[in-house]
């Protein structure tokens, strides 16, 4: 090879890592100081318990990124749909279950707005367990709900969730957090 194209080709390698590492910085800039967001993840599910079985959703938190406001999602719980009501005096339980790739907490209400004077969360138990597969999971449940076929009704849940700003590091970036909402309903004896 001549002196002539070992130069041309030593200034192109040196290029192409110019332009990689402005690449990798840039990225880095970017993710670390980004911090508007117009999407308050407001997601809408409804469980109908009208026989005894149990039920789950999971949600993929993709989206989710430090922020000083709350992320909040909504669900409903309830022994009627539309022209069906349970037939049967029916309990649930409910159970959130979530990775633990993401520094989150969370706050789970019923029938009340998390912002009012005096709402106070319904976690009951908040655990960290490990599956057979050696994967951490975080666990919370709520106490036990009842039903009444005489008395059709629908519970309203607010759960939040914080991820504060603090955390605005690439140590969290393109972490996919998951969150799995199960009801397990049985008839009341």
């Amino acid at each position: 090879m001549s002196k002539r194209k070992k130069r041309l080709y030593a200034k192109l390698v040196i290029l192409i890592l110019c332009l990689i590492i402005v690449f990798r910085i840039f990225t880095l800039i970017w993710s670390r100081y980004e911090s508007e967001g117009v999407s308050s993840a407001n997601v809408d599910i409804a469980f109908y318990l009208l026989k005894e079985d149990f039920q789950d959703m999971t949600l993929n938190l993709a989206k989710i990124f430090p922020r000083n406001d709350a992320y909040i999602y909504t669900f409903s719980i309830g022994n009627q749909d539309e022209d069906k009501t349970a037939e049967i005096d029916m309990t649930y339980d409910l159970t959130l279950r979530t990775t633990t790739n993401l520094p989150l907490t969370y706050e789970l209400y019923m029938n009340q707005d998390y912002g009012e004077d005096g709402a106070t969360s319904i976690i009951e138990t908040n655990e960290v367990e490990q599956d057979e597969d050696g994967t951490y999971f975080r666990v919370m449940t709520t106490n036990t709900e009842k039903l009444l076929y005489k008395e059709p009704k629908t519970n309203i849940y607010t759960l939040v969730v914080h991820f504060p700003e603090n955390y605005n590091t690439t140590e969290y970036q393109d972490i996919i957090e998951m969150l799995e909402i199960r009801v397990d309903s049985r008839q009341l004896t």
